[in-house]
């Protein structure tokens, strides 16, 4: 990433409505009369006796809760699949991996660089299910990739090429055979005493609920499921900072994650129902791949006080998302609430209206009955936000032993005070030196949004000039009919990806980018400031 004379965070793009950040397309094979047989590659069916054996032990212990497990293979374009090639110099290149009675299939690719013009998708053998697609804009610098379930226990890989001469690197080496957790037709058998965020209980934390996310991770032994949430920082530059448990980041080998698997994680917002009673998420977006940042373990000895906060890859802004506030106060709430995604399910809420109890490094919380349930936590809700009466995280979730048929058993929540500097002084041991180094907080900071109306951003577009465009060498950004003070600007390619940076400043006249290294495509320039939010787009050529 090159640094020129402003900085960044952006994420405009097209995307399917259910799945991760992509171009929306079609597979070509679907409108193209190619007659070769897809051939399939099968994997075999994991040991569940053995699987169902370790995830009670697990599950028991306070692990991370798996959903699926890895089964290693080494696909590619060279040894396995068929191509088409057609008439018009392009050619198509299909796949099927299958492995019996899996509930859903996770691709994973240990190398993974498309040249421009290439096309990937995934998706069902009905073709009723389909992802993609994923392009040139999904390359990271470690070369992975990860595509979220496709339904069933079948998935068939494409990809398109406009030049059948065409280089580019593709190498499945894993599927996840997910046996449990999945969601595909938006009906998790959770408790029935959970209440979804839609209810009249969400009500006053409409914003809060806007930061969670549910997490599929790939760790050493599977791929696992758990909760968190965006966070504000001192700085309130929309740094996309989330934080959830670090016994999430941990296989039941107690091997920790990889960098090259956190790019490998895949964050949902907004899988939520619309409605009270309702069952269905129609609208949730997910991002690929995040950054580590600190983390306490919670430890065998139950010492630490059990966070991991990470940086996500890609700005979640068209989600409407929301940067909770947090304190690290050691004052105990009398009320508040947890926001949480139950065994991968739509989100849910649960409601606390007694002072919390101090456990150390943890708060003790009970849940309280409210009009349309009696909310508590399951597999899969750990690393979700405690909030307190002010609508500030105080916590994240370790455990606990609430359920629907024993709803007023105890859940632990890992301390934000704890959190802060506890685990020492390194910064990849404390928030602190993340989310508010200098302690000018004193303790607790409100959320924000980081989005404006329509209309502001209409009026700031108007009046913020960009030329040329197209442009190949040297864009202008015209600042003399808008000036923003303390903005930081960027520039992004389609799927939100950072191509230059710099610090923050003041903008009254105009400023010159070199882009020159910049391939020719779509790209967006983002300013941002406290009042303002804005992309505009620009064209290299």
């Amino acid at each position: 990433m090159k640094k020129t004379v402003f900085t960044l965070f952006v994420c405009l793009m097209f995307i399917n409505a259910y799945t991760q950040l992509s171009i929306n397309g079609t597979p070509k094979s679907f409108s193209y009369k190619t007659h070769s047989v897809v051939p399939t590659v099968y994997l075999t069916k994991p040991d569940m006796s053995k699987v169902e054996a370790e995830d009670a032990k697990a599950d028991a212990m306070g692990r991370a809760y798996r959903t699926g497990i890895l089964l290693n293979t080494n696909i590619n374009p060279q040894n396995s699949g068929v191509w088409d090639f057609l008439p018009d110099g392009s050619a198509i290149w299909r796949v099927s991996v299958k492995s019996d009675g899996a509930k859903a299939i996770g691709l994973y690719f240990s190398d993974w660089f498309m040249t421009p013009g290439v096309e990937v998708y995934a998706y069902s053998p009905d073709k009723k299910y389909v992802i993609g697609a994923f392009t040139e804009l999904n390359n990271i610098d470690f070369r992975t990739m990860a595509m979220d379930k496709i339904p069933g226990e079948e998935a068939v890989l494409e990809v398109f090429v406009p030049d059948r001469n065409q280089n580019f690197d593709l190498e499945l080496n894993q599927i996840s055979y997910f046996y449990r957790g999945v969601d595909m037709e938006n009906k998790a058998k959770v408790g029935a005493c959970q209440v979804n965020v839609a209810c009249s209980e969400g009500d006053d934390w409409r914003d809060q609920i806007r930061s969670v996310a549910k997490i599929n991770m790939v760790l050493s032994t599977g791929t696992y499921m758990c909760s968190g949430a965006l966070v504000n920082n001192i700085k309130e530059d929309c740094t996309p900072y989330f934080l959830t448990a670090d016994h999430c980041s941990v296989g039941d080998d107690l091997v920790p994650v990889t960098p090259a698997q956190l790019s490998q994680w895949i964050f949902t917002f907004k899988y939520q129902s619309n409605g009270c009673s309702g069952t269905y998420s129609t609208s949730h977006k997910s991002y690929t791949g995040a950054t580590y940042k600190a983390s306490d373990s919670y430890g065998e000895n139950k010492t630490g006080s059990d966070f991991f906060l990470c940086v996500l890859n890609n700005n979640p802004e068209h989600v409407n998302a929301y940067y909770a506030g947090w304190s690290y106060l050691t004052t105990p709430s009398a009320s508040g609430v947890s926001v949480h995604h139950p065994d991968g399910a739509i989100k849910k809420i649960s409601t606390y209206a007694s002072v919390l109890l101090n456990c150390g490094t943890h708060w003790c919380v009970s849940w309280a009955p409210t009009a349309n349930g009696h909310g508590v936590t399951e597999g899969g809700s750990s690393g979700s936000p405690l909030f307190d009466k002010d609508k500030r995280i105080v916590g994240t979730l370790t455990g606990g032993s609430s359920t629907c048929a024993e709803p007023t058993k105890v859940d632990i929540y890992g301390k934000m005070s704890t959190h802060w500097a506890s685990a020492g002084s390194a910064s990849d041991k404390q928030l602190k030196y993340w989310l508010d180094p200098t302690g000018a907080s004193s303790g607790k900071l409100d959320g924000r949004n980081c989005f404006v109306g329509l209309n502001d951003v209409d009026y700031v577009r108007a009046n913020i000039q960009i030329f040329p465009n197209p442009a190949s060498e040297v864009l202008n950004i015209d600042f003399s009919n808008y000036n923003i003070e303390k903005g930081v600007l960027s520039i992004s390619n389609l799927l939100g990806k950072t191509v230059i940076e710099s610090d923050m400043g003041n903008y009254t006249d105009v400023v010159k980018i070199n882009i020159n290294d910049l391939a020719p495509g779509m790209y967006f320039v983002k300013i941002k400031s406290n009042t303002e939010n804005v992309s505009i787009p620009f064209i290299v050529q």
